[in-house]
Parts: C-alpha cells; sequence; structure tokens
C-alpha cells in the first residue's frame, strides 16, 4: 500500500495573535494506519484551496468548538460557544472540494458536525438542553475520566463493513450533535437517547463523520478498522 498524504485541521483561536493547535493523538492515530499527516491551519487565499486538495489524498476534520450557527441558519442558543469563522469556513471549503474530487473525509467529534453543515445539514446545538441528559456524552470536569457510552451501527453501512459489528463502546466528548442530516448524508450510528453517532454519504468512496473520538481510544479494535479503511481508500486514488 502507498502511504497517502493526508490532510487534517487544526483548532484556531484569535488571542493576541492567531493561534493554531493540534493534538498529538490525530497525527498518532493517522501515522499507525499507514497514512502520512499534513497540518492544514486556515488558509485565507481562496485560489490557494483548489491546490491544496490536489496535492492531498484524504482530509480529517479534527475536533473542535462550536461551529458558528449562522452558518446553518439559526441563532445561537444560551449554551454555545462559537468560535472564530475563519477555521469553519476554510474547512467548509476544503470539504467540499474533496466530495467533488471524491476524495477520503473523515469528521471526527466537530468535524462530523462540520461535514453535516458544509453539505446544508443543521445542528443540535445543546444536548443535554435540546434532548435532555439521558446520556452522558461529555465529562463535566477535567478531573473525570472521558465520557463513553455504547453506540449502535445500521446495518448495510459502510462503517457497520468496515467496524464489523453493530454496537461499540466509543469514547466521547461533545454537547452538539447533527439534528437534520444534509441531503444525502445518511445516519449511521445513533446513542442510546438518538443522538446521531455517525454519518456517511453512500455514493462517496469514502465520506464519513463520527461524532465520537477514536483518536482518544488508540488500542481499541474499532480505531484500528475505522483509521485503516480511510486510509487504505486514501491509498487508492494515488496516481502520483
Amino acid at each position: 500500500m502507498k502511504h497517502p498524504l493526508i490532510g487534517i485541521t487544526t483548532g484556531y483561536e484569535q488571542l493576541n495573535e492567531p493561534v493554531v493547535s493540534l493534538g498529538q493523538r490525530y497525527i498518532r492515530a493517522v501515522e499507525r494506519a499507514g497514512g502520512v499527516p499534513v497540518t492544514l491551519a486556515p488558509l485565507h487565499e481562496e485560489r490557494l484551496l483548489e491546490h491544496v486538495a490536489y496535492l492531498l489524498d484524504g482530509l480529517v476534520i479534527s475536533g473542535g468548538k462550536d461551529i458558528p450557527p449562522d452558518l446553518y441558519g439559526e441563532e445561537a442558543h444560551p449554551q454555545t460557544a462559537p468560535l472564530s469563522k475563519d477555521r469553519p469556513e476554510f474547512e467548509i471549503a476544503l470539504v467540499r472540494l474533496f466530495r467533488e474530487m471524491d476524495k477520503p473525509v473523515l469528521g471526527i467529534c466537530y468535524g462530523c458536525q462540520l461535514l453535516n453543515v458544509a453539505l446544508g445539514g443543521t445542528l443540535i446545538q445543546d444536548i443535554p438542553a435540546q434532548i435532555g441528559d439521558g446520556v452522558k456524552h461529555r465529562r463535566m470536569s477535567a478531573q473525570e475520566p472521558h465520557a463513553r457510552h455504547i453506540v449502535t451501527i445500521r446495518e448495510g453501512s459502510l462503517l457497520h463493513r468496515v467496524l464489523g459489528t453493530s454496537e461499540v463502546e466509543i469514547v466521547s466528548s461533545h454537547h452538539q450533535a447533527v439534528k437534520q442530516p444534509a441531503p444525502r448524508l445518511q445516519v449511521t450510528a445513533t446513542a442510546p437517547d438518538g443522538v446521531v453517532e455517525a454519518i456517511e454519504l453512500e455514493d462517496a468512496r469514502f465520506f464519513v463523520g463520527v461524532q465520537w473520538h477514536p483518536e482518544m481510544d488508540p488500542e481499541a479494535e474499532a480505531t484500528a478498522r475505522l483509521m485503516h479503511a480511510f486510509i487504505r481508500a486514501a491509498s487508492e486514488g494515488i496516481t502520483r
């Protein structure tokens, strides 16, 4: 298998100056599966986006804070803390280019939500307020271990074929989730409270969003299966 170049988007904050950051777990997850990680900070020159999409073989949208609700046509909920638009606008443009090129895309947590927004979907802005707290989707303090729960995988989906199971325990750290799936996006996994845990485009080579954090569970079989399937799909498209 050839080693594909995998772009991983970074966090982006406006402090005294713009600061980008990315947890090493994302880099290691791509590396372990056989990909070559390439970190991607937001670009402001739109003419460069197509060049970036052309050079890369796959794209990971990493975790992050809340997507500004006006990007999906809603007012902000009191519990929503939107990040700077520089990051999601860059990612939305990049996701659409990858979709046009049918190159593999994997969205993780915020990344799953971003894929949905990029294609025209909406979000639940605060699960406890809008759904309830029957399932713990995130820890309440840094002193606690990360939340874990079971998700149910839809049979017949790409995710079901990749993971080889209808149920898997995952690491969870989020308070938002997909509400209305974008056109042609299929819900392929759910939590016990009905919260969407995975989405995919069935007519794409590999276009999958998972609401959980596989990179936080590096020894799990599900993590290895998901990352290897993504990297394999990216390697199959290499022409250089």
